[in-house]
């Protein structure tokens, strides 16, 4: 790999990609098969999933606020030299969409657009199940697992919560953002053209359904969507203001450190590679 620069090609030769994929196919195949299932499936992938918008944020602000880390070599004058929020900037895009996707007047967050997600399915599955209806067996339906409270634990250690703010940390981190924004592009592709052909009737009624969360009107199946690259494309978008943000870390760091830093990165890469694997390996276990 490269010591000066980072590519979607490079990061793609560290994973098996077609595996990831073929797991990804596997789980909501299997999670489509049952209606219990694919409500548990789906409330698992939103718990986890909705950690990531917290955590880049947090990434931006760790980079943001270190400021000696990330010097401008062509700049003398020392007051004038830090980059560190210029280059917290391309993985605070991320953030600011998580918190807030502005396609709408209203502040629709991707939490609540999964949230809306989840409550249409429910809504439309009770139709056929009244037993849906009950809240308490809903919420001993979509509890939290102890190997799921694990991994969303292990999200914050991967976006360097907790870790010195040093360069080491901050690239191992970026590295954990760049595995989940590669991987999770796909994964929200075959999830939408799975459910868009083994689910038609389903997908068809999340299309048209409207859900409150947060005293807002979203469209059921608006956080798929945008996130599929047959639709928005949001992760992608993400990756690549990433990259962007990776090669001007790289940048304003001692070029003496590349090295270390790049196998620091690639370090975090595969750390949200294993736990990408061990989501949707364990997402459909009783």
């Amino acid at each position: 790999m490269n010591v000066h620069k980072i590519s979607r090609g490079e990061l793609e030769t560290l994973v098996n990609f077609s595996a990831h994929e073929r797991m990804v196919h596997e789980a909501i195949n299997t999670a489509l098969s049952d209606t219990l299932q694919r409500l548990r499936f789906l409330s698992r992938y939103t718990s986890w999933n909705g950690l990531f918008g917290s955590g880049v944020a947090a990434l931006a602000g760790k980079i943001g606020r270190s400021r000696r880390l990330f010097l401008d070599p062509d700049e003398p004058i020392a007051a004038l030299a830090d980059r560190s929020v210029y280059v917290g900037s391309f993985f605070f895009d991320a953030a600011r969409d998580e918190f807030d996707d502005h396609e709408s007047v209203h502040r629709d967050t991707h939490r609540c657009l999964a949230q809306a997600t989840l409550k249409g399915v429910l809504e439309i599955e009770a139709v056929q199940m009244p037993a849906l209806a009950d809240r308490q067996q809903v919420n001993t339906l979509l509890a939290e697992p102890a190997w799921l409270q694990e991994l969303n634990a292990r999200v914050a250690q991967g976006y360097g919560v907790g870790s010195s703010d040093d360069l080491p940390a901050i690239f191992r981190a970026i590295g954990y953002h760049l595995g989940s924004e590669l991987l999770a592009d796909r994964e929200f592709s075959i999830i939408d053209e799975v459910m868009r052909h083994a689910a038609p009737e389903l997908t068809q009624q999340l299309l048209m359904k409207r859900v409150t969360i947060a005293g807002q009107e979203h469209v059921a199946y608006h956080w798929i969507a945008i996130h599929s690259g047959h639709g928005g494309a949001a992760e992608a978008d993400h990756f690549e203001w990433a990259t962007q943000g990776t090669r001007l870390a790289l940048r304003f760091s001692p070029e003496a450190d590349h090295a270390v830093l790049k196998q620091q990165l690639i370090q975090g890469f595969l750390a949200f590679a294993q736990d990408h694997r061990r989501f949707f390996e364990l997402v459909n276990t009783a």
